[in-house]
């Protein structure tokens, strides 16, 4: 009967609500060849006659509905595999020979079409216990050994969860399939009334049904001592291979692991997501199907959300061991946005979201692991406190020196409030971050862009203001009669302002950048992410030093026309930061020229910021010529 209605479904596809043939119903019946053909076939014999036709009629059908599939640069090649497995089938193969095809044309039908094969959010374990005393105790039994009080008379009888050589060729991707389709022929209903996420949890939790608790607690202790091969920290490994895969690449300690993220894959997710990297390549993922869809617009949406909130988490990380793989992987998402901004065609946009799947996994090997190395943390820490705290630091110590200079010292409480309610906010940040709202990379870098934005536009007036002053037919007067006028209390507060935006822009970006970096690392190296904030801390104080120290030594007019110029200097940089942060979060187009990228001077290699830049450059340019003139 099962075999039958099996065949119905894969033949008669106008009624169903899904239709057969999909490479989501293909990925479930090459998941139900590799774990049941080991029922059907032992030592080269047939030993169920009844389920060695099922897997002959199933490997048939396989291979004929995957030229129904939609066009894609990987169907030849999975026509192929297709054809290998009937063959195998007919010759009676060993089941662990079949398995491993199975498995082979499962990650090419995953990878060819993009399909979800991971949870959007961290698997809820106290939900699945409930749904499965609820929905699944009555025919698996409390504990998952197929004994339930309906079990008696089903045929076939319910999975017993227990039955170890059928679990270690089971993935949690074919359990989750399972769940939401159901099995055609069997007891086994669909489930569409559950959510993604509850149908996630649900597979997790029977998963984890009867594995062996020395086994799972070995893996505890290797996970937590950063012993954990860099591919079993990728979700998709965890959900997509089966546990027989994973002890053939990498041995008893690997199953281990495995056991202990099946049941605890919490270990993997941070506020809520998956380890940033494999984020990042999920999203490329499912944006390409989105692509193929055509579905431009939600495929650019989900790349914007590959680079914001997967790899631009882990930059600092990166930079730290693989400077210049970062940079390519930066500029690659860029291209990839590009493309399906400008409608490239398809197998084009696949070929460069291979090329970033693949340049993840460099990175994600290079990183070795989520518990980072002492080296890596501190470094880590280290370059993102510089990086982000050196362009906050240069305003304010720049504000600092005018009003030390002018003799405004009343004027550094008001300073040292904006830095002071900056602090104070960023440490809310941090908190509501982890406690109360969810902040998306977009979130991230729309504050970082607009407040990038507002800090250029006013330094650029100050620099103006302070730079033409020096060059007034009397600015002696000016400065040393009527300058204690002009820095009014109104003044006063807009370089309270000024300082507040400064820093707390910085501190929005680093608060998050920190989150990830802390997630990723054990006790030990958490002590070095601190011991590198508290360095690079150190070194931000004594650049501070030196600027005060130095500028103030200058005579008032020239410090005044050095400040003017400083000013325009970091209107020049801050106008590029913030065209590119917008960008980055996908508000602003980017087009590509050839030209250098400096980072330094936020001068980035896109038409965009590099024209707003020129006209800062410019009109400074035509104001300083026209002041030197006067």
């Amino acid at each position: 009967m099962k075999k039958w209605f099996f065949l119905l479904c894969l033949t008669c596809l106008a009624p169903l609500p899904v239709l057969a043939g999909t490479p989501q119903q293909l990925l479930q019946l090459a998941d139900y060849i590799g774990v049941d053909y080991a029922g059907a076939v032992s030592g080269g014999r047939v030993s169920d006659p009844g389920e060695y036709s099922e897997m002959q009629e199933f490997a048939a059908g396989l291979r004929q509905h995957i030229d129904a599939l939609p066009e894609s640069p990987d169907k030849t090649r999975l026509q192929t595999l297709g054809a290998r497995l009937e063959g195998l089938v007919r010759r009676k193969a060993a089941a662990p020979e079949v398995a491993a095809l199975a498995s082979r044309i499962r990650g090419v039908l995953i990878a060819a079409y993009g399909l979800e094969v991971t949870p959007r959010q961290a698997p809820d374990p106290a939900r699945a216990q409930q749904l499965y005393a609820g929905q699944c105790a009555t025919c698996h039994g409390d504990s998952g050994l197929g004994d339930g009080p309906q079990a008696r008379g089903l045929t076939p009888p319910p999975t017993d969860f227990h039955d170890r050589e059928r679990a270690r060729q089971r993935s949690l991707l074919g359990l989750y399939t399972t769940i939401s389709r159901g099995v055609a022929g069997t007891a086994m209903p669909a489930h569409p009334d559950l959510s993604e996420a509850e149908r996630w949890s649900l597979a997790f939790y029977v998963g984890a049904l009867g594995l062996d608790p020395a086994r799972v607690q070995r893996g505890r202790s290797l996970f937590e001592a950063g012993r954990t091969p860099a591919a079993l920290l990728r979700l998709d490994t965890l959900t997509t291979r089966t546990p027989a895969e994973i002890e053939h690449d990498f041995g008893a300690d690997g199953l281990a692991v495995m056991a202990w993220l099946r049941a605890h894959p919490q270990a993997l997710f941070s506020n809520g997501q998956a380890h940033p990297l494999s984020y990042a390549d999920k999203q490329i993922r499912a944006s390409l199907a989105r692509y193929r869809e055509g579905r431009a617009g939600a495929a650019y949406e989900l790349a914007v959300k590959a680079y914001l909130e997967g790899f631009e988490l882990m930059e600092g990380n990166l930079d730290a061991v693989a400077p210049a793989l970062r940079k390519r992987i930066e500029q690659e998402m860029t291209a990839y946005r590009n493309l399906i901004r400008h409608q490239a065609p398809a197998d084009t946009v696949a070929a460069q979201a291979d090329t970033i799947t693949g340049l993840l996994g460099q990175a994600r090997d290079r990183l070795e692991s989520t518990t980072l190395s002492g080296v890596s943390a501190f470094a880590g820490s280290a370059i993102i406190l510089l990086r982000e705290g050196l362009e906050a630091l240069l305003v304010v110590a720049a504000l600092a020196a005018f009003l030390l200079k002018t003799g405004r010292r009343d004027g550094l409480r008001y300073l040292y409030a904006g830095i002071g309610g900056a602090l104070a906010l960023g440490g809310l940040t941090w908190i509501a971050s982890n406690t109360v709202i969810d902040i998306s990379g977009q979130q991230r870098e729309l504050t970082e862009g607009l407040a990038a934005l507002f800090a250029a536009a006013m330094l650029f007036l100050v620099g103006f203001w302070m730079h033409s002053k020096t060059s007034a037919a009397q600015w002696r007067d000016f400065i040393e009669t009527r300058l204690q006028k002009h820095l009014s209390q109104g003044t006063l507060w807009g370089i309270a302002g000024l300082s507040f935006i400064a820093v707390y822009r910085e501190i929005f970006e680093v608060v998050l950048f920190y989150q990830a970096l802390w997630a990723q690392a054990d006790v030990a190296s958490q002590g070095l992410i601190v011991a590198g904030l508290l360095a690079a801390a150190a070194v931000l104080l004594v650049l501070a030093w030196l600027i005060l120290r130095f500028s103030t030594r200058l005579p008032l007019r020239q410090f005044f026309a050095i400040s003017g110029i400083f000013m325009f200097v970091l209107a020049f940089v801050f106008a590029g930061k913030g065209i590119a942060a917008l960008q980055e979060a996908g508000r602003l187009p980017i087009d590509p020229v050839s030209f250098p990228t400096i980072d330094l001077l936020g001068i980035y290699p896109n038409i965009q910021s590099l024209s707003v830049q020129a006209a800062i450059l410019v009109i400074s340019l035509i104001l300083l010529r026209r002041d030197s003139r006067n």
